[in-house]
């Protein structure tokens, strides 16, 4: 036990707490006092101290009944007890064992045999004590369903647990013992580990977490998460790693992944279908949804989308017409120029667009390009009339493709412009319809020549 320790003297004579104080006044002990045993019940309670010092003869209760009830309390029942009495005969010892005291100090006490008795009995109390926290820790790391190590400076294994060997393909934990913990782990791993451990020693209040793979003794892997602090015992320091056995969670998480990207290529070929069955409906279209999904991608891929907004682009785009399902038959597919009154309801398929998708979670990232494909850069198109910026990118890099591929297709009632007269009127209409950077990647990725 440290020096530091609390002593807690029980004594009713004030002359005698001062000769008990002056003895151990340079021995470093934290010293409290109490004048009668239901004073001393109470410090003990509140204090918890490493050692007390009990006067049999007290005013209120005497050291006999004291050290019964502290005996019978959970929380100071394996406190030393050390009995100062001048009562020599045989049953009064006899009694105080029986009470529970571990020692006595006979009055008037030898400063020398007193300070002796103390240092002896507070060494055997803080070996008991060590004894049983080893004992606890080592029930507690065999019960635990995680592996356990405890590593010395140099990340050298002092203790694991047999969770821990078995996670390493091992039938006794002793095989660990002594072994750098940094061979526990597959190659790739091991310089992460060995930092990790680092920053524990010299980080004494952080946790860590890191994930890796155990390389087991039979040459195969068991992916773990590594729990570490550090601990501080006999002043030396020490880190606590806990593996904790995730293939199970990998596993899970990999088939997860699996399903969502069955379900992600499910739903997407569910809008392709949409995509078909509108170009179904309008003979002059066919094909057109798919040739300008693939040039509205390959611009948004030049200016930096990639992962899940270039997704959401193509959906976009695929569907951008999906509007037109609220477009009556006879206004869709009129061979000839549309009446006003029929302009005005066909210029609602973006609202329409709009209201279908919105409810959709999965496709409310990619309604930009439903909604907003027909706005031009100056103000003049619908169904909003928005302006420049205002109209999302992805509907500002789509309306090039849009006109691209409506000018160069067959049409019943005309013929495909060539491309050199397509590009004039494109660039015809740049700062009118066409945001004017939007037009400079389209023709970077359109006339850009096709890699040999």
């Amino acid at each position: 036990m440290a020096m530091s320790s609390t002593i807690l003297i029980v004594d009713d004579s004030l002359s005698a707490r001062k000769m008990v104080q002056g003895m151990l006044a340079r021995e470093g002990y934290q010293l409290a006092l109490a004048a009668d045993g239901q004073e001393g019940i109470a410090k003990a309670e509140e204090l918890h101290p490493d050692v007390i010092l009990l006067d049999v003869l007290l005013p209120d209760l005497d050291g006999f009944t004291v050290c019964q009830r502290l005996r019978a309390h959970p929380e100071l029942a394996e406190v030393p007890i050390l009995l100062m009495t001048g009562l020599t005969e045989r049953e009064h010892r006899l009694r105080g064992l029986e009470a529970g005291a571990d020692d006595f100090l006979t009055k008037p006490i030898d400063p020398e045999e007193f300070r002796a008795r103390l240092r002896t009995i507070t060494r055997l109390n803080r070996y008991r004590t060590m004894q049983a926290e080893r004992a606890r820790f080592s029930r507690l790391a065999e019960l635990s369903p995680d592996g356990i190590a405890v590593l010395d400076g140099a990340a050298i294994i002092q203790h694991a647990n047999v969770t821990l060997a078995r996670m390493l393909g091992l039938a006794d934990a002793t095989d660990l013992i002594g072994r750098p913990f940094t061979l526990l782990v597959h190659p790739q791993d091991a310089s992460r580990v060995a930092g990790h451990i680092a920053q524990i020693l010299q980080r004494p209040t952080r946790n860590g977490r890191l994930e890796v793979l155990l390389a087991r003794s039979d040459g195969l892997t068991t992916s773990a998460e590594l729990v570490s602090g550090q601990l501080v015992v006999d002043d030396r320091q020490l880190v606590q790693v806990i593996a904790r056995d995730i293939s199970e969670r990998r596993l899970a998480e990999t088939q997860i992944r699996m399903l969502h990207q069955e379900l992600l290529s499910a739903y997407d070929a569910t809008l392709a279908g949409w995509a078909r069955a509108l170009e179904l409906r309008d003979q002059e279209t066919q094909g057109h949804s798919q040739r300008v999904t693939e040039m509205t991608v390959k611009m948004a891929q030049a200016i930096g989308f990639g992962g899940e907004p270039l997704d959401h682009i193509r959906r976009g785009a695929l569907l951008h017409d999906i509007g037109k399902m609220g477009v009556p038959d006879s206004i869709l597919l009129k061979p000839g120029r549309l009446t006003p009154d029929e302009r005005q309801i066909m210029e609602q398929h973006p609202v329409h667009a709009y209201e279908m998708l919105l409810p959709i979670e999965f496709l409310r990232p990619a309604i930009d390009i439903p909604y907003c494909h027909h706005e031009r850069w100056d103000g003049t198109g619908y169904p909003r009339r928005l302006r420049g910026e205002e109209i999302p990118l992805a509907a500002r890099l789509f309306a090039l493709a849009d006109v691209w591929d409506a000018l160069t297709s067959q049409r019943p009632y005309r013929a495909p412009m060539t491309l050199p007269e397509v590009e004039a009127h494109v660039r015809a209409n740049i700062g009118t319809h066409f945001d004017p950077q939007a037009a400079e990647v389209f023709f970077s990725v359109m006339l850009a020549p096709d890699p040999a």
